[in-house]
């Protein structure tokens, strides 16, 4: 039987998650939103919330989910998904119904039709093994790109602290690889962003295999831009060059520290260092609170900045929720 989903596209945030969907989303039979949704594993956290087969449940349900960032976004462009049209695009009223039927009826892919359906959320690096629960025939790419750049570039955009930024790429990427490694190579594929951008037909060609579809031209030649921050940002197209930047961007100490941190797994993904290996040097829970601090106020800064203080409020509260309901 044909694969059709989900395949979940997933990777640290500036690692090239949005090149990748928007390259993907230009072949004819691959569907994946415009947005991430980021809201499943907060929904499987509070699921018995909402009865979501019946009426009022699912009304109750609606209300709770389009809170979320994802909706603000559609409903914006005025393709905010109505309850009927759920409903109807679902092929069932579960989680994992409903879920598949949003992707699908965003992403273009109708239900009934030939094609895959999938998802682009970074975040969901951390949720593998729920997802995979939740969907036993999923499907994971996971694109990685170089730490160095991933930290100058998340810095960048949003202010993030490029040490606690380090430390947690080299835990979740671990994790997120082993786990994949459990699931074997017809459940995760892993890719390079660096390798996506020099030789882009390859690794394309490697994903329409993995999901059982043929490579299309199409593919190579995207019809917008994937990037709204960073060095790339309103480029149409893929640019090769954008890599290494850390070799003229970053500071020495803080080239010194993010490889005392993350030195191994950069040799292991083939990563050149540019200094001699060291033994790791994980930074302390107590300094990654700190950081973690400043991290959360220069967040909110740059939500209150382009979403308004209402929708940054409401985005937060939300989070918070799902943080304190799991514990």
């Amino acid at each position: 039987m044909a694969f059709s989903g989900p395949l979940f596209v997933v990777g640290a945030p500036r690692s090239g998650t949005k090149l990748l969907r928007t390259l993907l989303n230009e072949h004819s039979q691959i569907g994946i939103p415009d947005y991430e949704t980021e809201f499943l594993p907060r929904w499987l956290s509070i699921h018995e919330r909402f009865d979501t087969q019946n009426t009022e449940g699912f009304a109750a349900f609606y209300q709770w989910v389009t809170r979320f960032m994802y909706f603000k976004y559609m409903a914006e462009e005025g393709r905010q998904i109505t309850p009927d049209q759920w409903l109807s695009a679902s092929p069932n009223a579960r989680i994992s119904g409903l879920f598949e039927g949003l992707c699908r009826q965003d992403g273009g892919i109708p239900l009934g039709q030939p094609g895959v359906w999938g998802d682009k959320s970074p975040n969901y690096r951390n949720d593998l093994p729920a997802l995979r629960a939740l969907y036993p025939g999923a499907r994971f790419v996971h694109i990685i790109r170089d730490v160095r750049d991933v930290s100058l570039s998340s810095q960048v955009a949003w202010g993030k602290d490029p040490v606690r930024n380090a430390q947690r790429w080299m835990d979740e990427v671990s994790a997120c690889r082993s786990w994949g490694a459990s699931f074997g190579p017809q459940s995760y594929l892993e890719l390079r962003y660096e390798d996506l951008t020099q030789n882009p037909k390859l690794w394309l060609g490697a994903i329409c295999r993995f999901i059982g579809l043929p490579f299309q031209e199409t593919m190579l030649t995207p019809s917008r831009s994937a990037e709204n921050l960073g060095d790339t940002k309103g480029v149409v197209g893929i640019v090769s060059t954008n890599t290494e930047k850390w070799r003229q961007r970053m500071s020495p100490k803080l080239l010194l520290r993010t490889e005392a941190i993350c030195g191994p797994l950069l040799a292991d993904l083939g990563y050149p260092l540019a200094g001699l290996p060291q033994a790791v040097q994980r930074v302390s829970p107590a300094e990654m609170q700190l950081r973690k601090l400043a991290d959360g106020a220069s967040l909110m800064r740059f939500r209150v900045r382009d979403w308004g203080l209402k929708d940054a409020i409401r985005y937060s509260a939300s989070a918070l929720e799902s943080t304190l309901k799991q514990g």
